[in-house]
């Protein structure tokens, strides 16, 4: 009975050693699944504040330093010499930019936070899952959803940046209104006399490329 009572006591003892691993390996398998989705978490999210960054920042800049170069050419010009139709133009240019970086933040917010109707369709085209409209095929969505404001006001730009469905286009188009206006700034700046030096820098402004 002794023996028995021994052999008893020992197999108490492994059952309970085998439970009490269990239990620790099951803990530790939940824990490294739960630091194995905080860090996707947490590569996802830099991956793409990188992405957003380095578009933000490619297509922005130049805006930036074309506004800067308007605003500075308005006060100087105000202070020496306030002939008012430079000045209304320069105001016309400085407010077209300014609108163009309004859009453009808004293009690029609204294409981080949910993928394009087309982009969709494209992608059950793809798996042959089109659905159904007359010709079997996803719709696609009117371009100005993305920002109402744009059919109402019927402004080309929102309406252009708007139909943007990749970053490319987005670049593309971005890219042809900053040449556009800086032509503009030139053709007033050489209209002003102004010094070659500046005429030059409002020249670059033109040839600036997005990485």
């Amino acid at each position: 009975m002794e023996g028995e009572d021994v052999f008893d006591e020992e197999g108490d003892e492994m059952g309970f050693l085998q439970t009490e691993w269990k239990r620790s390996m099951e803990k530790r398998l939940k824990e490294g699944y739960l630091n194995g989705i905080d860090a996707g978490r947490g590569n996802a999210l830099q991956s793409g504040f990188n992405l957003g960054y380095k578009l933000g920042v490619n297509m922005l800049m130049p805006y930036g330093k074309l506004r800067g170069t308007l605003s500075a050419l308005l006060t100087w010009y105000q202070l020496h010499n306030p002939e008012p139709p430079a000045t209304a133009k320069l105001n016309d240019l400085l407010t077209a930019v300014c609108q163009c970086e309004d859009q453009l933040l808004k293009c690029l917010s609204s294409m981080s936070q949910a993928p394009h109707p087309s982009d969709l369709s494209s992608t059950l085209e793809e798996m042959n899952l089109g659905c159904s409209g007359a010709g079997g095929v996803l719709e696609e969505e009117s371009s100005c959803t993305t920002d109402q404001n744009c059919c109402r006001n019927k402004d080309p730009l929102a309406l252009s940046l708007a139909r943007c469905r990749t970053s490319q286009q987005l670049h593309d188009t971005a890219r042809q209104e900053l040449c556009r206006i800086a032509k503009e700034t030139l053709s007033v700046a050489e209209h002003l006399n102004l010094p070659e030096g500046i005429l030059y820098y409002i020249q670059s402004l033109q040839n600036i490329t997005y990485n």
